[in-house]
């Protein structure tokens, strides 16, 4: 598997990632060695917009859990969560003209930050409406803590944007009991919470739904729709990390150091990792560094025409004579 995801499998914004490392920051745990851990390498957490397999993001959370030593680390991490660190998720819902609404959209548009999480319209009555929340790529303590937080994260949004402090009527989650229910109640407002449900869901009182959001803007809610609508469900190619670990190779010729450990340290991962990852795309280190020595030949040599012991210091060859059995076989290949 790769950093980002596959087309066909779930992916997550690399946002929220952020958003489980700046709680682990603030908590005082490694950040740097978080990710690593959880397969993210530097260069993607510095990308504006990324999705990653949805696997990457829940064992994030697993291993901010253990670094916390905080078992409720879903739910406090709402607490560092502003209504706009997601951009355009979140303007649909402040902008829609009630709560009901807002959640109408919310669920209409979850792909822009998640092809994992889904949210559904179960029941309504004359007083109240109840909501499912599943992922696609159930199971594992990760995924208990990423629902914890979406579920505390929507009533998070609702009490920001409207100011109120709405209550659940209930809330129902798949996982085990906890030992303690204290947090959750006070995160909720509620007692009426259940454990062990077969879906996760959460009830709300229609009058709270029919509550008017400060931020109502009928035109620029439209045109923020519209463009929702053109943008495609991401679809991730599998060559994204492949054509980054290309770059950081190149960029190891380029400063003499054409090693693996060198390309690892640049992607932020172990060397053994990094081995792992170019098998599972179908390719070895030894292979792809020959590439990268021919290519570059062929650049030096489009602009140059330095001698043999000078080239061979460029493509990182200990001795001109490396050099020279590799455009050999570069050779035979061509021929």
């Amino acid at each position: 598997m790769s950093v980002t995801a596959l087309a066909d499998e779930p992916s997550d914004s690399i946002e929220m990632s952020r958003l489980v490392l700046g709680v682990a920051a603030a908590g005082g745990a490694d950040v740097r060695a978080l990710a690593r851990d959880a397969g993210l390498p530097e260069w993607l957490l510095r990308t504006d917009q990324a999705m990653i397999a949805s696997g990457r993001h829940s064992r994030l959370w697993e291993l901010a859990e253990h670094a916390l030593q905080d078992p409720f680390a879903g739910l406090t991490a709402v607490t560092h969560h502003q209504v706009g660190d997601l951009a355009l998720f979140d303007y649909l819902f402040t902008t829609a003209a009630t709560v009901g609404e807002g959640l109408q959209v919310t669920a209409k548009f979850f792909h822009l930050v998640s092809t994992n999480c889904s949210l559904r319209l179960e029941t309504r009555t004359e007083q109240d409406v109840t909501y499912s929340y599943r992922h696609a790529l159930p199971g594992g303590r990760g995924e208990e803590l990423w629902t914890q937080f979406s579920i505390a994260g929507f009533f998070g949004r609702i009490r920001a944007v409207t100011g109120r402090q709405v209550i659940p009527v209930q809330v129902a989650f798949t996982q085990v009991p906890p030992r303690s229910h204290r947090i959750f109640t006070e995160t909720f407002g509620t007692r009426a919470i259940d454990f062990g449900a077969p879906v996760t869901t959460f009830t709300l009182r229609q009058s709270d739904l029919d509550l008017p959001m400060p931020g109502a803007d009928p035109v620029l809610a439209g045109i923020l729709r519209r463009y929702a609508e053109t943008m495609p469900r991401p679809q991730p190619r599998p060559a994204d990390w492949l054509r980054q670990f290309r770059q950081a190779l190149a960029e190891t010729l380029e400063d003499r150091e054409p090693s693996l450990s060198a390309a690892a340290r640049r992607l932020t991962m172990s060397a053994r990792t990094l081995q792992r990852r170019l098998a599972e795309h179908g390719t070895t280190w030894r292979a792809e560094l020959e590439t990268a020595r021919q290519r570059r030949a062929r650049q030096i040599l489009q602009n140059s025409a330095p001698g043999t012991a000078r080239m061979a210091r460029q493509l990182g060859y200990s001795d001109p004579r490396s050099l020279r059995r590799a455009m050999q076989r570069w050779g035979d290949r061509s021929s």
